[in-house]
């Protein structure tokens, strides 16, 4: 192996939602060895920047669910950025079915200015009809969104889409159990986007042509790695274009069963340091590999 991958939240963070001591030890251990450390998220450059610094940890960062590429050293490499029409058409269609969402570019991400009001309203209706859902759980979700590094509140969501902004990817958040799937199904159909799910109570629209799996085979090509090369670990459903695709993928153990299933290992869950636990297993074996075989 020569590239090391990670998804970020429920994987390599923990549900505090920060890099364990013990994931970025592992990691940084790797690197020192000679290992490419990447970082492939649903987040925006800053945020996932920042959440990696904070530990000591200069990884590539795929961000925006694979919509831009940066290398260890800052350096845009590519964007894939959604179509503006398709951006206008993905917010006229949230905004006619009353739906809460944030837009984000590799920076930012923009949210209305009353977000937390928006969320919780939708939170307090959805269990008027569903008495099953989880209120504590729902607020804790909220607030999960709300937490993300260098978010912009706005007054007029629409005032943000120009032309001259590239927007990575549209999140939807709903606890309406029948409005999540509409939105889910409807984009799923969408000719110019991608819709893609990272929580339970999200749905996301990428463009079409972009995945942390495309991205990741673009980062793999500019390093000169063989995806056959390369260790990936996940846990939702965004991952799995990645995992399918690398020589060795890693479900971390709270992963969705479609991710385990198409993963050649399953780890510690994210709150047991999961990334560390497969990393420190692993460096022996491929160490003795390169030996044998070097």
């Amino acid at each position: 192996m020569k590239l090391i991958v990670s998804d970020m939240d429920g994987t390599l963070l923990n549900s505090n939602n920060k890099i364990s001591a013990e994931n970025a030890a592992a990691l940084l251990l790797a690197q020192d060895k000679g290992y490419e450390i990447a970082i492939a998220t649903g987040r925006t450059y800053n945020n996932a920047a920042q959440l990696c610094h904070e530990v000591g940890l200069r990884p590539h960062i795929i961000s925006n669910h694979g919509s831009f590429i940066y290398t260890k050293e800052g350096k845009l490499l590519r964007t894939t950025a959604m179509k503006h029409c398709d951006v206008q058409h993905v917010l006229d269609w949230l905004d006619k079915g009353e739906y809460f969402y944030d837009v984000c570019t590799g920076e930012h991400t923009y949210m209305p200015t009353n977000a937390r009001e928006l969320m919780l309203l939708d939170l307090e209706r959805a269990s008027r009809k569903d008495a099953s859902i989880d209120l504590p759980k729902g607020r804790q979700s909220i607030e999960w969104l709300l937490s993300m590094g260098n978010v912009q509140f706005v007054d007029n969501m629409r005032s943000i889409v120009t032309k001259d902004r590239a927007f990575g990817n549209i999140a939807a958040m709903t606890f309406d159990k029948q409005r999540l799937q509409a939105g889910r199904d409807y984009f799923r159909q969408y000719p110019g986007v991608t819709m893609t799910v990272a929580a339970d109570d999200l749905f996301e629209m990428i463009d079409a042509r972009a995945s942390k799996g495309n991205a990741l085979e673009y980062l793999a090509d500019y390093l000169r790695i063989s995806m056959w090369d390369i260790m990936a670990i996940g846990d939702h459903y965004n991952d799995i274009s990645m995992l399918e695709r690398v020589g060795f993928g890693v479900a971390i153990g709270n992963a969705q069963k479609a991710v385990k299933d198409v993963c050649q290992h399953v780890s510690l869950t994210n709150d047991r340091h999961g990334v560390a636990h497969i990393v420190k297993e692993m460096l022996p074996r491929w160490e003795k590999y390169s030996s044998c075989n070097g």
